[in-house]
């Protein structure tokens, strides 16, 4: 047996390296130590001191640049947690969540500390939640016993308002090719209409996004409304995968990649990221992550592999959550705007130009990547923050100029409205208006931190701050009035819940803009954008969280309304100076972002994803953000 030789070089850097990290922590001991001995200033009687930042040495608190970086939304107080009382369950929210962001908005002067768990369980939707068990019960029994009516061939209209909506932001299926399977079953011609497949659970699960998303028709089918179906259909894709078990194939992945789309639009941020994990992890476990080897698989195949890979990927997070992108080698989809097709392998390869956005929306989340760490993680002053966030807006800008042009927002630039785009097809109309929606989404990102970083008096000292303030109000006034619009003319984005994000996100940064900046002059338009941010989410109806939302929101406004009033026009002061913007703002988050997205998505995802909840919220037929 071989020994270990230790050399006394490796020794000495062995105790060198120990001393260091002994040092460290006695220095951070002794912060600590000082900073519980001597309770900060303001510090609430039952606030532990270990809720507040220690000192670290070499650092000087006392210098003006760095008071104005230090806030509680950097110490964590501005994120959320408690347990819901519906699910029991321990739920948290970062401060760049949307509901962090109600957190906030709801805590007045006389209530600094809201009932956490109080407002979770208000944004609970019971609706979207586990089966009971004779339901699941119901949903085994037609399973195991398929015949034509189990696969409910009435309802392919909702698998026509997937292809025409959400497919458009997310083209991971091939249509053509899904619906001849869908034919093969609905006729039992095929295996699969006589067994439990991947494909069974992929089907039910696009059914119920189809139902969820899709515009509603005059006469419900079979006398139940498209949120009852969507959660039937969710309830059978769950007992399919359960039944089934941990299979890796394609459509398994893609069957877990549209129920967390489910949970998204559901405004169920944590089921949601629970899924993509499990997509991930099956796509990890059939290696798609890596090129295969030459001519090893059909087109078809390699195809769907690459465009699933990449859609799955950004909505987790890469390269943070799945490792440098040297380890995974797939190509992104080929398309005519992004490959020149040279050669008869590259020429099979060729996507339909709508699937130009998955490489889009991975570059854009570079973007987010690096606002979350040179912004809102890097602990930086604010003055070296600003100078960090006209270099980030650059990028952004320059991501615009590299989208292809069928897709480009057109009304960045403030350019006259034209009717050039009119008679575009539906594909480039919904990706155009989903971008434009996370450009001002991720530009609110990026200039809010200067609102919620820093006092009007610090903004007055540090360059750049007011124009970069002006910045993001611009995009929260052009998200609501954008989602504003198409609401009055689009029906089919009225159904897209996930809206709510976007509307709270920017309405929440326009009140906060009110409280420290606005003079008397500007108060009025930006009370009325709020207004339309109301109407907005009160269309929303079959959405208990938008519901919700909506009252926070009236509240919020109310006050601001009445402070207004008393604002003695005069002064041309701002209306609130006193009150600190100390709240991070998101989402995503999308997938995580949202972001996806961002929404974030998700946060974020949810940023996230991109970003969604359904217990967020209840009513007859609730929903959330």
């Amino acid at each position: 047996m071989s020994r270990l030789r230790v050399t006394p070089d490796y020794v000495r850097k062995l105790e060198t390296q120990v001393k260091e990290l002994s040092s460290r922590i006695e220095a951070y001991g002794i912060a600590g130590a000082a900073s519980i001995s001597a309770k900060p200033t303001g510090t609430d009687p039952g606030t532990s001191a270990l809720d507040h930042e220690p000192t670290q040495p070499g650092i000087n608190h006392d210098d003006p640049a760095m008071r104005s970086s230090t806030s509680p939304w950097e110490t964590g107080q501005q994120e959320v947690s408690g347990v819901n009382s519906h699910t029991r369950g321990v739920e948290f929210y970062g401060s760049s969540s949307s509901v962090a962001l109600l957190s906030h908005i709801q805590r007045t002067e006389d209530e600094p500390e809201g009932d956490v768990s109080s407002l979770l369980s208000t944004l609970h939707n019971p609706a979207f939640s586990p089966a009971e068990l004779q339901t699941a019960r119901e949903s085994r029994r037609e399973i195991d016993h398929p015949d034509s009516a189990n696969w409910f061939p009435q309802c392919r209209g909702f698998l026509e308002a997937f292809f025409t909506t959400i497919h458009y932001v997310h083209p991971i299926l091939d249509k053509n090719i899904f619906l001849q399977r869908c034919e093969s079953l609905w006729s039992g011609s095929e295996a699969v209409g006589q067994q439990l497949s991947s494909f069974t659970a992929l089907y039910f699960s696009v059914l119920s996004l189809g139902a969820l998303v899709g515009t509603r028709g005059d006469e419900p089918i079979d006398g139940i409304d498209n949120m009852q179906w969507s959660r039937k259909f969710f309830e059978k894709a769950k007992v399919c995968c359960n039944q089934i078990g941990m299979v890796t194939d394609l459509e398994m992945t893609q069957c877990y990649f549209i129920l967390a789309k489910v949970c998204q639009n559901e405004l169920h941020p944590h089921m949601s990221y629970m899924y993509i994990g499990l997509a991930i992890r099956t796509a990890l476990a059939m290696g798609i992550n890596r090129e295969p080897g030459t001519n090893s698989k059909s087109a078809d195949l390699r195809k769907a592999e690459s465009r699933t890979w990449c859609e799955i990927s950004f909505a987790m997070g890469r390269p943070d959550t799945l490792g440098a992108d040297m380890y995974h080698n797939r190509r992104f989809p080929v398309t005519e705007n992004s490959e020149v097709v040279d050669d008869s392998r590259n020429c099979e390869m060729v996507e339909h130009p709508s699937c130009s956005i998955i490489k889009c929306m991975v570059d854009l989340s570079g973007v987010t990547k690096n606002i979350c760490q040179s912004i809102y993680l890097s602990g930086m002053p604010v003055p070296r923050t600003v100078h960090l966030a006209y270099q980030i807006e650059n990028d952004l800008e320059r991501w615009v100029e590299t989208l292809p042009e069928a897709i480009r927002p057109t009304e960045l630039a403030g350019s006259l409205p034209s009717l050039r785009r009119a008679r575009d097809q539906q594909w480039m109309k919904r990706q155009r208006l989903v971008l434009t929606l996370r450009y001002h989404n991720l530009r609110i990102l990026l200039f809010g931190s200067f609102l919620l970083r820093s006092t009007p008096q610090d903004r007055a000292s540090i360059p750049g701050s007011q124009e970069g303030v002006q910045k993001c109000l611009d995009s929260a006034k052009q998200t609501i009035d954008l989602i504003y619009q198409t609401y009055q003319h689009s029906d089919f984005f009225r159904t897209w819940f996930y809206n709510v994000t976007y509307t709270v996100f920017a309405a929440s940064i326009i009140l906060i803009y009110l409280a420290q900046e606005a003079i008397p002059a500007e108060a009025q338009p930006l009370l009325r954008l709020i207004d339309m941010a109301v109407e907005i989410l009160l269309i929303m109806d079959e959405c208990a969280f938008a519901l919700e939302a909506a009252k926070l929101l009236r509240r919020a406004k109310e006050k601001a309304e009445a402070r207004a009033m008393a604002t003695d026009a005069a002064t041309m002061e701002p209306l609130f100076s006193g009150v600190d913007g100390t709240v991070h703002l998101n989402h995503y988050w999308g997938p995580l972002n949202l972001y996806g997205e961002i929404d974030p998505n998700l946060a974020f995802s949810f940023l996230g994803f991109d970003e969604a909840n359904p217990l967020l919220g209840t009513s007859s037929s609730g929903r959330l953000d």
